[in-house]
């Protein structure tokens, strides 16, 4: 009698939890659909600031703001080999140049960030000169306002263009959520316009020595024109733990998707998913947050 008794109540639970689920889920689909354009795009900046980007609508891209907090955490080539560890699988590729008595890193990635296909350019610089066996091992910290190159960038995903953006920046980045890509499937298009071109044709003699071809890129006064359509080949354990966390990343798009999927929209989508699993929300956000944890000695 008593384990009836149990399973009775047990039942009774399970349906008032699945009433309050669908409720729920109704009641975050009209607050969504009440909402004007307008208000969309002022809501999700307000929820991205703190992770250090803005909301583009007219894109459906988050991107990297000046003021951001990655900022002040500069670059370490410990973060490019411990991304895939955060569900990033990426192609990286430095470049690096001395310049006005210092060694500078201008960065270039493009791939797939957890759920969220993107690319970045990051500029570096040290406050020394360093000699090119140290230039893997020592900490680079992101250049100043005065310093930031004009930074033009466009990403193809199998030859349809997902954005494009120019701005004055030390790390211009967008990440398009919930698409996924394999990093070769990604083309991107970087324009960076220096000061004067000293600089342009130091980055250029970068490009040269990390084997990048006449074809590849190109300089003209103070810009400097950059193709990335080649990909990272990996072989052994990496090559097979890149493709498992590919898999995963994979299944977490279509969930995303199934969780989303009274929208079609980026906005409505990441506010649907913030009204009914905040904690998603903010994981999603959470693009380069690793460099906090990773931190090593300077």
């Amino acid at each position: 009698m008593g384990w009836a008794v149990l399973g009775i109540v047990l039942a009774v639970l399970l349906v008032i939890t699945v009433v309050y689920l669908i409720w729920r889920r109704e009641k975050c689909k009209r607050i969504v659909r009440n909402m004007d354009e307008e208000e969309k795009c002022r809501k999700l900046n307000e929820l991205a600031e703190p992770f250090g980007f803005s909301y583009d609508p007219g894109q459906e891209v988050f991107v990297g703001r000046v003021d951001a907090w990655q900022r002040r955490e500069g670059y370490e080539r410990l973060f490019d080999k411990l991304a895939t560890k955060f569900n990033m699988v990426m192609d990286a590729f430095p470049i690096y140049f001395d310049y006005q008595d210092r060694t500078w890193l201008i960065e270039f990635w493009k791939g797939q960030y957890g759920i969220n296909t993107g690319a970045e350019a990051g500029v570096y610089h040290t406050n020394r000169l360093v000699a090119p066996k140290q230039r893997k091992h020592v900490h680079y910290n992101a250049v100043s306002d005065c310093e930031m190159p004009l930074i033009g960038l466009c990403l193809e995903r199998r030859g349809e263009k997902l954005f494009s953006l120019k701005r004055y920046h030390w790390w211009l980045a967008a990440f398009r959520m919930g698409m996924f890509s394999q990093p070769g499937d990604l083309v991107m298009y970087a324009t960076l316009t220096f000061s004067n071109t000293g600089a342009a044709q130091a980055f250029g003699r970068g490009l040269c020595e990390a084997g990048f071809s006449e074809t590849e890129y190109r300089v003209k006064n103070r810009r400097v024109s950059v193709i990335l359509d080649r990909t990272i080949c990996y072989t052994g354990l990496e090559k097979w733990y890149r493709k498992l966390v590919q898999c995963v990343n994979r299944c977490y798009c279509g969930l995303f998707r199934f969780v989303t999927r009274p929208f079609r929209n980026t906005a409505d989508r990441m506010l649907f998913l913030y009204l009914q699993l905040p904690w998603c929300f903010r994981r999603m956000l959470g693009l380069k947050a690793f460099g906090k944890k990773v931190r090593v000695k300077r």
